[in-house]
């Protein structure tokens, strides 16, 4: 059984939060890079030629993110180059190089391979037994992602502390921070991605907000590359998905949903359907997507700690289940989060078979 996710806790300028991370994850950050180097291989000199435009727009837009970059790959010891493309996921995915060439264009069993998975059911009430905002999110990844996890708590000079799960302790998947705010969502695969700020770098600027309306204006940055599905929760009781692309989005509110938001890997709203690039592989999201839906609405009213529990273990239409535990991603990691109290339970790997631990934040 594996044990708990490993801790960093920093605080201080943002070179400085940068560079002990990258001291306290240096051996991960340098497997993630050997992994990276050897499936790329001669094409990775190239990706970093073409990361340089991906640079100079979060330079402008996200300066703090680019020290804390800096400062990373300065105590991991790896070049910063490296470092910014490993988190440039639209080169890694094909997204922009074979953006209008379709010679160019990804394999579709390629792309399975490196697509996330993640499964997540946010509610606020009325849909919550105990009037609290609940988050459940389950993170599918390759294997060797699940000893690269850290959970990453740190405070920027002048910005609310983050807790998060990151992976190389730098790459936030999910997290809350200090004024209320919780980040989970879903990975999309969009056919107008672009030379912008890369998704990922966005995801530590929504977190780094104070309230839920700058936050959304951050997720909504108009020089993105691309766009995850966010769904952004606050402590006052809003939730609000951000289903987006390079260029367009469609957001729905939990107070028009009922208090519940449910998504996995795909589109869902009908203006959104025209930007899915991977439609053949929709049916391993839409049956996730199905049970998240199922639980929204059997415990409408009732949903807490343990609807949250059972819905990370979910294991029905295996192997596409909520609970993954067999093909190129399987559950690394799961996160339920009460964020009226401010507390994150996290399990390392299947949910089924490990325990949670408590975060606070």
């Amino acid at each position: 059984m594996p044990g708990p996710i490993p801790v960093i806790e920093t605080r201080g300028s943002p070179y400085e939060v940068g560079r002990r991370i990258g001291v306290a994850a240096r051996d991960a950050i340098h497997d993630m890079h050997r992994q990276a180097l050897s499936e790329y291989g001669e094409r990775w000199e190239t990706l970093l030629q073409e990361s340089r435009p991906f640079q100079e727009k979060t330079q402008i837009h996200l300066p703090k993110v680019m020290l804390e970059l800096q400062g990373c790959a300065t105590g991991a010891e790896i070049p910063f180059d490296d470092l910014f493309l490993l988190g440039v996921e639209e080169l890694l995915y094909d997204e922009v190089r074979s953006s209008g060439d379709p010679a160019r264009a990804p394999d579709l069993n390629l792309a399975t391979e490196r697509g996330k998975g993640c499964s997540d059911l946010a509610a606020a009430p009325p849909a919550t037994r105990d009037g609290h905002i609940w988050l459940a999110h389950n993170n599918d990844l390759g294997i060797s992602a699940a000893d690269q996890l850290f959970v990453t708590r740190f405070r920027v000079d002048g910005e609310p502390e983050i807790l998060g799960v990151t992976v190389g302790g730098i790459f936030i998947s999910v997290g809350m921070n200090s004024a209320g705010l919780g980040l989970t969502g879903n990975q999309l695969n969009a056919n107008d991605s672009r030379i912008g700020v890369p998704r990922l770098y966005i995801v530590r600027d929504i977190l780094v907000q104070t309230d839920l309306d700058r936050a959304l204006a951050s997720a909504l940055l108009p020089e993105r590359a691309s766009s995850y599905n966010n769904i952004i929760s606050s402590g006052d009781g809003r939730i609000v998905n951000v289903e987006g692309s390079a260029g367009a989005v469609a957001l729905t509110w939990s107070s028009e949903t009922g208090g519940v938001v449910a998504h996995t890997n795909h589109y869902l709203d009908p203006e959104m359907l025209v930007f899915e690039a991977d439609p053949e592989n929709i049916a391993m999201s839409a049956s996730r997507c199905a049970r998240a839906l199922d639980y929204a609405r059997k415990y409408h009213g009732v949903i807490d700690f343990e609807i949250c529990q059972r819905f990370v273990r979910d294991h029905v239409y295996a192997p596409w289940s909520v609970c993954k535990h067999a093909g190129q991603s399987v559950t690394v990691f799961s996160t339920l989060i009460d964020l009226t109290t401010r507390q994150m339970w996290l399990a390392r790997g299947n949910p089924c078979v490990n325990d949670f631990e408590l975060y606070s934040c």
